[in-house]
């Protein structure tokens, strides 16, 4: 099969003119020839078997049938014969012409198929490609959720400031193990500490050889990537996390947002503490004087009896009531009575022991658990408090004033058996204080 379209041409051409001379020259042996005509063509054609095998009838026939007309004169003839041979060559040269433009058409739609379904295939590709990096993000995002709420059980498990940056450094550390960690409290160290801090945001630095923010004095030997992140406790920056590598590129936009969860975390979970610290400290503390409540003395007494039962060692309790207390109140107003209350209350907490109990017992009214202590011990201690309040300079309207304190002491188990009877005592033993004279201490 020649499939060569300028040599098909340059053939079928050559056989014409030969046949076509042979016409010419000796018709009656020529057309002898013509069924070899036909089968030359056929040489050049496609290789289509039914076309091959019409043509090849058609020019067979032809040259049986030719040979037999009745020639009475050739000279006539020949521009029939030549006409034919026209005739069957450009039919010929239209059926070839036809089936090569029928074969590149159906060429042309095959590639065009072909394209059609590698455009598909790409497209099919590509939004494989598209699927598996968005599993791949809702994986991580997943993944990265499910640490998260790992990571805020655990710091809010901590009981204290300590723990939480301990959980804090090692959850950071988990999560960036090539990388370098320090959690540091207080001011900034170095340049880019500052900066975070001046800004109140963070900082993400990719690579320190293209950041045209620091200079390369800013980094540490050999530090190519580096995050800061603040610490804040109640809107003020309480520290910075600081991470840094050796590799540019290490850290990226979703590493500092991580980080910078951990941090609201922690700095949640350090406030919560504070708080509920702050919570229970008001629960047994006087929001005015500062000292123990009714409540907290009354707690405390009990937990002491039943120590000191079990031990057999004696404790001594105190009440002390503010002389003329309502006096002061009435004369100078309610902000001079505070004065007065919140200046003895600071009196009497500053003498007593890391181990006593100094509270507010109403009003103007302050009780004193002494454990260990004697009932002499512990009227040597009233003594003691009473002439430290005695000595206190108070000024009232611009004029010199004194205040002075009367106590009460009793003891257990000698001279009470439960903490009602106890503060009976004690409290009988103050009347009488107040009643011989005021500022004094009774204790038997």
């Amino acid at each position: 099969m020649i499939k060569s379209k300028p040599l098909r041409i340059t053939l079928a051409l050559a056989v014409f003119a030969a046949v076509s001379a042979a016409l010419s020259l000796a018709p009656a042996s020529a057309l002898r020839l013509y069924p070899l005509y036909g089968f030359v063509f056929l040489l050049l054609a496609y290789e289509d078997r039914d076309i091959k095998f019409l043509l090849a009838f058609l020019c067979a026939a032809a040259g049986f049938v030719l040979p037999r007309f009745a020639w009475q004169d050739l000279q006539l003839q020949r521009p029939l014969l030549m006409f034919l041979e026209m005739a069957a060559l450009l039919g010929f040269a239209w059926l070839t012409h036809h089936l090569e433009d029928a074969k590149n058409d159906a060429s042309l739609r095959a590639e065009g198929a072909l394209a059609e379904n590698f455009r598909r295939l790409r497209a099919l590709e590509e939004e494989l490609a598209r699927y598996e990096s968005h599993k791949k993000t809702l994986l991580d995002r997943i993944k990265f959720q499910s640490g998260l709420s790992s990571s805020i059980q655990h710091l809010s498990a901590s009981s204290s400031p300590e723990e939480i940056k301990s959980r804090l450094g090692q959850l950071i550390k988990d999560q960036f193990f090539d990388a370098s960690v320090d959690l540091a409290p207080g001011a900034p160290r170095d340049p880019l500490e500052a900066w975070s801090a001046e800004r109140k945001v963070s900082l993400l630095v990719r690579d320190s050889a293209a950041d045209n923010r620091f200079s390369a004095r800013d980094f540490a030997a050999g530090e190519r990537s580096a995050m800061v992140v603040p610490l804040s406790h109640f809107g003020a920056t309480a520290g910075f996390i600081r991470l840094s590598s050796q590799r540019p590129e290490r850290f990226g936009t979703e590493d500092l947002r991580a980080v910078e969860l951990l941090a609201a975390i922690a700095g949640v979970a350090t406030e919560n503490l504070y708080l509920y610290e702050r919570v229970g400290e008001l629960a047994v503390r006087d929001a005015l004087t500062g000292l123990y409540t009714h409540r907290a003395f009354q707690t405390r007494l009990e937990e002491e009896i039943l120590r000191a039962a079990r031990s057999k060692v004696p404790f001594s309790v105190l009440l002390s009531d503010i002389d003329h207390f309502k006096s002061y109140n009435d004369r100078f107003g309610h902000q001079a009575g505070d004065h007065v209350l919140k200046t003895v209350a600071a009196v009497i907490a500053g003498r007593v022991r890391a181990v006593d109990l100094a509270a507010r017992y109403g009003g103007e009214e302050f009780a004193v658990i002494l454990p260990g202590v004697a009932k002499a011990e512990a009227a040597a201690a009233a003594e003691d408090l009473r002439r430290a309040v005695e000595a206190q300079p108070f000024s009232f309207g611009g004029s010199p004033a004194g205040v002075t304190v009367s106590f009460g002491v009793a003891e257990f188990p000698s001279e009470a058996a439960i903490p009602s009877q106890l503060v009976r005592v004690a409290d009988e033993r103050l009347y009488r204080a107040k009643k011989e004279g005021r500022n004094r201490v009774v204790h038997g």
